[in-house]
């Protein structure tokens, strides 16, 4: 009997002998530990022969259409350019690679002639006709690798891709929105992020790019509901928000047609935290309001990036997963003794390459320090390990007489204060960077990382909410985000933060290990291979937790009790009750999704029908909108506003002092209305809270009539000096920091920075909390007042930090805070009056004032709100 050997293909082929070529293993090892020495300052050597070979290896596996390989090819070609930059062998293969993987981006250097020959004419023919379909639609530049294919499925319906981090995502959609408005096309765009600061970015952005085709075309960015000509039936607009702010603009009586919703960094619909649910209230408001956008949802790399389109009503979509990075991250592990390996993509194995100083962790980070090349990330799971690490390094570090670096530590003097570390670092090309620092702060700390003007910058993880930098070296001393292990998604988040396309296309990544089981955890996140995401919905709420659920609601309990008891964690009990909310907001809507199917999983038909009359019994036909709140404390809060005629007190009091007596008085108001002893214990009016509540109240006032930060800062550290736990008395504050025992604890900050990171913390709690608590406030009053603007409006002057109208109305426009209130206190009379009595800004007059970081803004704004600005008044 003859056996017909099976058909094999030959790329399958190719692939299966070079996975086990123990030649390219040795040579692929080689290499790196080569690379090793060389980027460590050591001595390195590699011969022709070896180098040639490598190269020959490089070209086959980029043929392969094996992500490993094909990234393995990549590795290789750019760790030789990083040995001998001037080679023209070397320079030929990567070229030559870049464009088989379809990258014809590369860096101008890098061109190399490749001859006149028949054959490099008719490569040359398919290489431009390669590179004419990678154009971008606008602007100049090419798509890289599987680029297009992103770019494309944007039009559709419904359409969820995920990416490595470098591959540009958010660049990808903010080009179409560019090529639908720079076409002419008609459309109302929503790009939602997670953070306040990427809403400045993104819009900042888009203002570059569209230029005076903003005005020229009728659009308009919008990045609040109460913007400045939200309601302008003639203008299309971009709404770059918040999914919280988006939300809202959703809830109250919005009326135009939505055609493109994007949803950038939608990883955060997997975080299991109270803000993920607000991605799937968004679906049942565009569904009740009859919304049909096309929907793009964009994630780092995951596998299954299909899983966020359950979210939507549409049938299933498009799904995209771009698995080839155009950069390379070579890992290294260092552990507690020092002894370092590096991961070898090729083997998925580790080699031992040698061994740093056997010192604590903090010399083992500035052992690397001293040794690596270019620009470094230094991340730390704590605000407390990020200060005192770039505190730590910069004793090593020398003062450079740079005018851009003095400007910058007195910008930062100027916004924050003159005792914060920060202001100092930055002289010595250090910096650090996380959530609290204020948006403006922080954005001139990432502008200075690109520019060169800082080296080392020491994050938390803060840097993998979309914050991009051209680092070449990221240094990683904790397994944690926060106080929990890093997953394989955060962890490759978080790498893939250095090596950029713009910049190095090379990464070094070094985790260093404190224990025994963080090094088996690093090294299980480098080489792990299985990327799936969660939905929140399922991580969070399993069936014993719906049955108790169930219980609680079928009792009319919207404390949920039952599942209080089992849930200690607040965060995610805060989460799994606006689930439920949305839960039986759906019920009584008689709205099936995503969350209902879920639930109805352990909640029969008849208990539905209990749950539903036990409601009808207590709340009659009333249904609450808004899942921030349960039905009892709405019902609290109208009765309340009703029968007591309760309003927001005045600013100050008669004597024209901060009216803290009043202020607390209300506080303690809104804790009954709200219930914040069973739903928000950490503010709750009661005699623990008492002190928090005043020191809140304090705070509070001070923002709102308009202080500085500087100011705050100031007050904060002369209160603490005499009541050191004032806005912390608890110590929360403290131990979130990472500041472990006493106040006088060795390796702390010292108390006027811990008195700043205080003000900081406790001043975006207010926002945050009272924030919300607010806005239902003003929304019901105003309701009950038939009016559409309050003369006290504690939200708006909570929201903009004034009671000043010139400033709220700057800030609408998109001045920051600190700029506003500089325009209007400068006296300069840069507002003024149009003959219709429209607020309208002389730009003469504000050009008068002389301040740079004023002119900067204006220079975008002005791209935004062109009527909005005239050389003079008549």
């Amino acid at each position: 009997m003859i056996i017909i050997p099976k058909k094999v293909k030959l790329r399958d082929a190719l692939v299966k002998e070079l996975r086990k070529n123990d030649y390219l293993i040795a040579l692929h090892r080689q290499l790196l530990k080569v690379y090793c020495n060389q980027m460590l300052g050591g001595v390195f050597s590699i011969n022709k022969k070896e180098i040639q070979d490598l190269l020959t290896f490089a070209d086959l596996m980029a043929k392969t259409n094996d992500v490993e390989l094909e990234q393995s090819s990549l590795e290789i070609v750019i760790c030789l350019s990083k040995l001998y930059p001037d080679s023209h062998s070397i320079k030929f293969y990567k070229n030559r690679i870049f464009e088989e993987l379809g990258n014809y981006s590369r860096l101008e250097e890098d061109d190399f002639d490749f001859g006149n020959s028949v054959d490099s004419l008719i490569n040359r023919v398919q290489r431009e006709n390669e590179q004419s379909k990678r154009r971008f639609p606008v602007g100049n530049g090419y798509f890289i690798g599987e680029q297009r294919e992103l770019y494309n499925s944007i039009s559709e319906d419904l359409n969820s891709f995920s990416a490595p981090t470098s591959m540009g995502k958010s660049f990808l959609m903010k080009m179409f929105i560019e090529e639908k408005i720079r076409s002419g096309e008609r459309k109302n765009f929503v790009y939602l992020v997670p953070t306040k600061a990427l809403i400045t970015e993104v819009t900042n952005d888009l203002c570059d790019r569209l230029g005076d085709s903003l005005k020229d075309q009728g659009y308009r960015i919008i990045n609040h509901f109460d913007s400045i000509g939200e309601n302008d039936l003639f203008t299309q607009f971009i709404y770059v928000m918040t999914p919280e702010r988006f939300r809202y603009l959703l809830m109250n009586n919005f009326s135009r047609v939505i055609d493109y919703l994007f949803i950038d960094e939608s990883q955060n619909i997997s975080k299991t935290d109270s803000r993920s649910t607000v991605y799937y209230h968004i679906f049942d408001l565009l569904k009740g309001q009859d919304l049909h956008p096309k929907i793009t949802f964009a994630a780092p790399l995951i596998d299954n990036p299909e899983i966020y389109e359950a979210l939507s009503n549409l049938q299933k979509g498009s799904s995209l997963k771009a698995n080839l990075s155009p950069v390379s991250q070579i890992y290294f592990v260092i552990d507690k003794n020092g002894k370092t390996e590096i991961y070898d993509r090729i083997t998925s194995e580790f080699i031992a390459i040698g061994t740093l100083k056997n010192e604590t962790t903090d010399s083992q980070v500035n052992t690397l320090l001293h040794k690596v090349r270019g620009q470094s990330l230094v991340y730390g799971n704590t605000i407390n390990n990020a200060v005192l690490g770039a505190n730590s390094w910069v004793i090593n570090c020398k003062s450079y007489p740079n005018h851009k670096n003095q400007k910058l530590s007195g910008y930062i003097v100027e916004q924050i204060h003159d005792g914060y570390y920060l202001s100092d670092l930055v002289l010595k090309r250090v910096g650090y960077h996380f959530g609290k620092i204020p948006d403006e702060v922080r954005s001139k700390i990432e502008i200075s990382f690109c520019d060169g003007l800082i080296d080392t910058l020491f994050c938390t993880s803060t840097l993998m909410q979309g914050v991009n930098l051209p680092a070449d070296n990221i240094i990683i001393n904790s397994i944690k985000n926060g106080d929990s292990d890093m997953d394989a998604v955060q962890f490759k988040n978080l790498t893939g933060r250095v090596g950029r396309l713009s910049n190095s296309m090379l990464g070094n990544v070094f985790a260093i290990a404190t224990s025994d089981r963080a090094k088996n955890k690093f090294k299980k996140l480098i080489s792990f291979k299985n990327m799936k995401a969660k939905l929140s919905l399922d991580a969070l709420i399993d069936r014993k937790t719906i049955r108790g659920i169930n219980k609680d609601l079928k009792a009319g309990d919207l404390t949920l009790q039952n599942v209080r008891k089992e849930k200690g964690n607040s965060a995610k009990f805060d989460a799994i009750r606006k689930f439920t909310l949305i839960y039986l907001n759906n019920l009584q809507n008689d709205n099936n999704n995503i969350i209902t199917e879920h639930f109805n999983k352990e909640i029969s038909h008849d208990d539905q029908i209990v749950i539903k009359r036990k409601f009808v019994e207590k709340y009659g036909d009333r249904i609450e909108e808004d899942v921030n709140f349960s039905m009892d404390q709405s019902v609290e809060l109208e009765k309340r506003i009703k029968g007591t005629k309760i309003d927001y007190p005045s600013i100050t009091s008669l004597d024209g002092e901060l009216n803290i007596a009043e202020t607390l008085s209300f506080l303690k108001d809104l804790s009954e209305i709200y219930n914040w002893k069973k739903y928000d214990p950490g503010i709750a009016a009661d005699d623990e809270n008492e002190l928090v509540l005043k020191d809140y109240a304090e705070l509070l006032l001070r923002w709102m009539s308009g202080e500085s930060l500087y100011q705050l800062c100031d007050y904060v550290i002369g209160k603490r000096k005499v009541h050191f736990n004032y806005l912390d008395r608890s110590k929360k504050i403290r131990r979130k920091l990472g500041i472990k025992g006493n106040r006088w604890e060795k390796g702390s900050m010292d108390e006027t920075n811990l008195s700043i990171q205080v003000t900081l913390e406790a001043l975006s709690t207010i926002q945050f909390k009272f924030g919300n608590y607010f806005l239902k406030f003003s929304h019901t009053l105003k309701k009950e007042l038939d009016t559409s603007v309050l003369e006290n409006d504690w939200y708006q002057y909570l929201e903009y930090g004034t009671m000043d109208e010139d400033v709220i109305w700057l800030e609408q426009l998109g001045y920051s805070r600190s700029n506003a209130i500089k325009i209007v206190q400068s006296n300069v009379g840069a507002i003024d009056e149009d003959t219709f009595g429209q607020k309208i800004i002389t730009t003469e007059r504000l050009k008068s004032i002389g301040n740079e970081e004023i002119k900067l803004e204006t220079e975008r704004i002005i791209k935004n709100y062109p009527d909005a600005f005239v050389n003079e008044v008549d």
